[in-house]
């Protein structure tokens, strides 16, 4: 299983970069384009807010979880640190692995909604909304599958990376 995780962690954060990539490029063409040559980039605000950042942020969040690069609240690890099997973490994992899980549910529930009514933007160029409503419901189920195999395989990547006193 770590190494199916491992394996969506490694595809999805190359989907994520390759996301930021065009991101970068497309804001910097809208940019030049507007101020250079009078004539911004059409549907590059509705491209970036609609997929881009939309899978950004959704596929790159398990990797990043499992290298241990969210932010994280240390206030009272050393006192949480005592209890036996790291049951604090565990319990945290386990809610965490629960709202994500829903998050997942409902929000592939608004996809299927989304794909069978073919919703698009309006103006100039029609985006096809309802592919924007995938990224959500796949990166929050890795998400909620990582955090669920870490409660029963402590992984160490949701500790402090600091020694903590006993």
């Amino acid at each position: 299983m770590s190494r199916v995780l491992g394996i969506f962690d490694l595809v999805f954060m190359r989907i994520a970069q390759a996301s930021l990539m065009v991101m970068m490029l497309s804001i910097s063409a809208d940019a030049l384009g507007r101020y250079l040559f009078n004539q911004p980039l059409q549907g590059s605000f509705e491209f970036t807010s609609l997929y881009l950042m939309v899978i950004v942020t959704f596929l790159g969040m398990p990797a990043a979880y499992a290298r241990g690069g969210l932010v994280r609240l240390d206030v009272l690890t050393a006192h949480l640190a005592r209890i036996p099997w790291h049951l604090s973490e565990r319990i945290n994992t386990v809610l965490g692995a629960a709202v994500f899980g829903f998050i997942a549910w409902h929000a592939g529930l608004e996809a299927f909604e989304k794909f069978a009514s073919r919703d698009t933007t309006f103006g100039v160029i029609q985006f096809p909304v309802y592919w924007s409503y995938v990224w959500v419901p796949v990166g929050c189920g890795v998400m909620a599958l990582r955090l669920a195999y870490e409660v029963v395989f402590p992984t160490g990547s949701s500790q402090s990376h600091e020694e903590v006193p006993e």
